[in-house]
């Protein structure tokens, strides 16, 4: 999932990629389920699910039918790794749920939900508006208006998100996690963005909260 302006191959229309952030926004279903559902039962959906999207990715490259089907629904909203036969490629929503099972497992609750809310929402937001808006880029593949929607959307988020202690430390520190994610996305990282933001922002949050709340980490965050 590609995020800012010059993120967007020019195979994919602004509908196509209107219509791939639709889904990324949905995909915060699992992170605002997270919230009030046990870790096994979340875990118990979407490890299945990603085994059924895996399978028709394996499919797709081995099974002539299956690959032509595949693109005639989806080559609208398609990168073109993402349906080129010559080396295999998982698309950008197996990564979503890669990554979310990921910080569910490793990451403390409220941390790994703010982590993989950032990817559904924040960075779904940049891909619209430096698509729609960008007129410079500051490296290759990233745009200013880009990276500015994700930041603010960012900060958003963790106005918004739970916290553990309700100190505004946690605030303070939830802003340095976006600054820093968004920093680091602009680096333009060769794994997939879709791992990189909610792994690398979840990394950051719980580093921070191991500085600034060392003698209660081990008792709360878990």
């Amino acid at each position: 999932m590609g995020n800012n302006n010059s993120k967007i191959p020019e195979n994919i229309t602004l509908g196509g990629e209107l219509s791939r952030k639709v889904i990324h926004y949905c995909s915060a279903a699992i992170p605002i389920g997270y919230l009030f559902l046990d870790k096994k039962l979340v875990l118990s959906i979407i490890i299945p699910l990603l085994a059924a999207m895996l399978l028709v990715e394996i499919l797709k490259y081995k099974n002539d039918a299956v690959y032509k089907l595949y693109v005639k629904l989806f080559r609208f909203m398609l990168r073109e790794h993402e349906y080129d036969t010559r080396r295999i490629r998982i698309n950008g929503a197996s990564w979503v749920i890669i990554a979310d099972i990921i910080c569910i497992v490793i990451f403390p609750r409220y941390i790994a939900v703010t982590g993989m809310l950032l990817l559904s929402l924040a960075d779904s937001t940049s891909a619209i508006i430096g698509r729609v808006y960008a007129k410079k880029h500051y490296a290759p593949n990233r745009s200013v208006a880009g990276s500015a929607a994700f930041f603010v959307v960012g900060v958003i988020i963790i106005m918004l998100s739970p916290k553990y202690y309700a100190a505004p430390m946690e605030y303070v520190i939830g802003i340095i996690a976006v600054l820093g994610t968004t920093i680091a996305d602009g680096f333009n990282l060769p794994a997939d963005d879709n791992l990189t933001i909610p792994v690398i922002s979840s990394i950051l949050l719980y580093v921070l909260y191991i500085i600034f709340f060392p003698g209660n980490l081990a008792l709360s965050l878990f």
